[in-house]
């Protein structure tokens, strides 16, 4: 008999440590996917920010030097020959100065406790 309420005592003991680690389980998940969606979202009004920013100085960039060469084509064609090498050295670089830093980053955020 005392076997029997012994067993229905763990038995009560393993549902109720389940249902907590379940439980645990959901509000970490809730917990690293919100941090996860504010992380995004802020990165993503700053990027566009940054882009706004670039585009205008761009712009900037290329009325100032066909001004001062006395021809758009050539104001421009500066502009965006720089953008031209700047992607150049991007994708020559996209392993070490891209790829990995933010690899390392996300797989820092997942294994954060």
């Amino acid at each position: 008999m005392q076997e029997q309420v012994k067993i229905e005592d763990l038995t009560k003991s393993l549902k109720v440590y389940v249902q907590t680690n379940i439980e645990l389980f959901k509000l970490e998940a809730t917990e690293r996917t919100s941090v996860f969606g504010a992380n995004l979202i802020s990165i993503l009004v700053v990027g566009f920010s940054l882009f706004l920013f670039v585009l205008f100085v761009s712009l900037s960039a290329g009325f100032f030097l066909a001004s001062y060469f006395n021809d758009n084509y050539t104001g421009f064609l500066l502009v965006t020959g720089f953008y031209f090498m700047l992607t150049i050295v991007l994708f020559i670089g996209r392993k070490k100065f891209i790829e990995k830093p933010i690899r390392d980053k996300i797989i820092r955020r997942i294994l954060k406790k």
